[in-house]
């Protein structure tokens, strides 16, 4: 039973993390309850561990939720919101930032679309790179600095890149 569980949630943590990398928190909290449950063997740990990976199932459900309680269409666009979040935003900005998040991923879309194998030559990546600099430049909240705006342009770059090969 404990090995099905383990299978299953292992299935759903790579699929998660393989839509949105910011979800890391929840492979160090399975991890965690993991080395626990690795400690110590008695059958008290094992039914804790048992609950906890419960739990932790549940966590999960809710979280491939959010992106509803979030307002997008999808889990891409909650990737890219996620992405594009920082600290001490306040609500205007959020607001702002997931409008951003469905307009950026909707232009990168249709760039990349367009262009023929773009992860193979300089000038494609660049056409997605200009496009998410170009993006994030005039949408972005003012509270992110030009520091910040190349630092998101980097995740953002780098996320598109990993999720959406060349076709």
């Amino acid at each position: 039973l404990m090995k099905d569980l383990y299978e299953l949630i292992n299935d759903r943590l790579d699929n998660m993390m393989r839509c949105n990398p910011m979800r890391i928190n929840y492979y160090e909290s399975y991890q965690t309850i993991i080395q626990e449950y690795n400690a110590e063997q008695d059958k008290a740990a094992i039914e804790k561990t048992f609950i906890d990976l419960t739990n932790f199932v549940n966590d999960l459900d809710e979280e491939e939720k959010r992106y509803v309680r979030e307002g997008f269409n999808n889990d891409e666009e909650l990737a890219m919101y996620d992405l594009l979040l920082k600290d001490s935003l306040t609500s205007a900005e959020i607001k702002k930032i997931k409008k951003l998040a469905k307009v950026l991923l909707e232009r990168i879309k249709v760039t990349i679309s367009e262009l023929d194998h773009w992860t193979e030559k300089e000038e494609t990546q660049a056409a997605v790179d200009v496009i998410i600099r170009d993006t994030l430049w005039s949408e972005l909240p003012e509270s992110y600095d030009d520091n910040l705006l190349n630092e998101y342009r980097r995740k953002i770059y780098e996320f598109v890149y990993s999720t959406y090969p060349a076709a």
